[in-house]
C-alpha cells in the first residue's frame, strides 16, 4: 500500500501535536530517518507543504498572498486582515479565523488597488485586472 504525502503530514501533525519543543525536535528527527530508511525523501517538500496547510487548519491562521504596487502600510494590512478574518469565519468548520498571516508582493505593473490570493480564489481589485476586464467586455 501507497503512503501519499497527505497521510504522512497527518501522521507527524498527530505525533507533534500538543508536544513540547524537545519531544517535537526528536519526532521530526525520527520522522525524517523514517522517510529516509524507506527511500521516500523525495517526498519531502510535498509533507512539508501538506503539514503547513493542516498546522493552519487546525491552529485557526489563514495565509493570504496580497499583491500590490507598493508595499502595504500597517493601517491597509490590518484592514485587508480583519476582510479575510470576516469573509472566512463562515467557512472554516471550527468556527474560529485566530490569525491571518499576510505576504505583500509588490508588483508596480498592477497601476493600483491589489490582487488577493486566498489558498485556490483570488479577487482581482487590481486597476490592470479591471482594466483587463473592460477590455474583453468592449471586445465582444
Amino acid at each position: 500500500m501507497r503512503i501519499t504525502d497527505k497521510q504522512y503530514a497527518q501522521t507527524l501533525y498527530d505525533l507533534t501535536d500538543g508536544k513540547t519543543k524537545p519531544e517535537i525536535e526528536k519526532v521530526v528527527a525520527d520522522f525524517a530517518r523514517y522517510i529516509y530508511r524507506n527511500r521516500k525523501l523525495k517526498l519531502a517538500d510535498k509533507i512539508i507543504e501538506q503539514f503547513g496547510k493542516l498546522y493552519n487548519q487546525q491552529k485557526g491562521i489563514i495565509e493570504a498572498e496580497v499583491t500590490s504596487r507598493k508595499k502595504l502600510d500597517e493601517a491597509h494590512a490590518k484592514e485587508i486582515r480583519h476582510y479575510i478574518k470576516e469573509k472566512y469565519l463562515a467557512y472554516r468548520q471550527a468556527g474560529q479565523v485566530r490569525e491571518v498571516v499576510l505576504k505583500n508582493i509588490v508588483d508596480e505593473s498592477i497601476k493600483g488597488g491589489i490582487v488577493l490570493k486566498v489558498g485556490d480564489e483570488v479577487r482581482d481589485g487590481s486597476v490592470r485586472g479591471k482594466l483587463n476586464e473592460l477590455k474583453s467586455v468592449l471586445a465582444g
